[in-house]
């Protein structure tokens, strides 16, 4: 429920705004406090896919974390990557038995 909020509400709200007011986007961008944010998001992203690269987690990887966050945000990319690792290590527990 949680990722398909972040894909849809903040992201949503962030490619409306894209499309129909390119301005307001164009401020955010120029704006050192929102760029303080959106550089820490960045960094929170790859710090996540390496993360998840130094598990060893295959389901999803690195790199698909990153396309997941850079398409749906991080409120989307997170959850859905813990979903999807905890559903790869029940598959993982239910064909050892």
């Amino acid at each position: 429920m949680l990722a398909a909020f972040g894909l849809l509400i903040p992201n949503g709200i962030f490619i409306y705004f894209m499309l129909m007011d390119q301005q307001v986007a164009k401020s955010a961008l120029t704006n050192p406090i929102s760029l303080v944010f959106i550089t820490e998001a960045f960094l929170l992203m790859f710090l996540f896919a390496w993360l998840l690269r130094k598990v060893g987690s295959r389901r999803p990887s690195g790199f698909a974390f990153i396309l997941m966050s850079l398409l749906g945000s991080m409120v989307f990319s997170v959850p859905a990557a813990l979903y999807l690792m905890s559903r790869s290590a029940d598959k993982d527990r239910s064909s050892r038995k």
